[in-house]
């Protein structure tokens, strides 16, 4: 009787190998848009040890380089309190027929408090080139979607580095955009940054 019990705990629905959606700002750090809670923690940690970002006399503490600011809006936070902050970017996937407007989902579970709203969800004015590079018509837009549709876009047209997936080989129409031949996944954020101006 134990033995059903103990697979139904780890596949079961609501488990930690439950599949769920993940903001723009941590895929750029876990670089996929789904994935198992487990494996999200699992790619921070592989992120935060790659990058020597645990503090050498206070293991637990972890000193926050820019992309992990985005997600946990701190400059250092620590092992207990991460899982709390991560859970904001960590989405629920409901059924296949709500997997369409993931951004919608962002959108929505970043406007739930002012300091989420200044993370990624306020709208800011975009450049002429950003704007058509994405195709739209639009002038404004929040920092979260428009670094997830550069990433869809990175993605769909596997720009990633077969050898290195950490960095981004720029097709004609990327460079365009961002003036280099490859950049690290982590340097998106940073140059999509150039083209997006708050409003006065």
């Amino acid at each position: 009787m134990d033995a059903p019990t103990g697979t139904k705990r780890r596949g079961g629905p609501g488990g930690l190998n439950k599949v769920c959606g993940v903001s723009p700002e941590l895929q750029v750090i876990v670089g996929e848009p789904a994935l198992p809670r487990t494996q999200i923690v699992k790619q921070l940690w592989a992120y935060i040890r790659k990058n020597n970002l645990q503090d050498p006399n206070n293991k637990r503490k972890i000193i926050c380089d820019e992309p992990l600011r985005l997600v946990f809006e701190t400059d250092c936070t620590d092992m207990f309190k991460m899982n709390k902050l991560l859970a904001k970017h960590i989405l629920p996937l409901e059924s296949p027929k709500d997997s369409g407007p993931d951004s919608k989902r962002v959108k929505t579970a970043q406007a739930v408090s002012p300091t989420e709203n200044e993370a990624g969800a306020y709208p800011f004015m975009i450049s002429d080139a950003l704007a058509k590079f994405l195709g739209t018509e639009e002038k404004e837009m929040p920092q979260s979607e428009a670094l997830k549709r550069v990433w869809d876009y990175i993605k769909n047209n596997q720009l990633e580095d077969p050898l290195n997936t950490m960095m981004i080989l720029c097709d004609e129409k990327l460079q365009q955009l961002f003036g280099c031949e490859s950049l690290s996944a982590l340097g998106v954020s940073e140059m999509l940054t150039r083209h997006l101006f708050k409003q006065s």
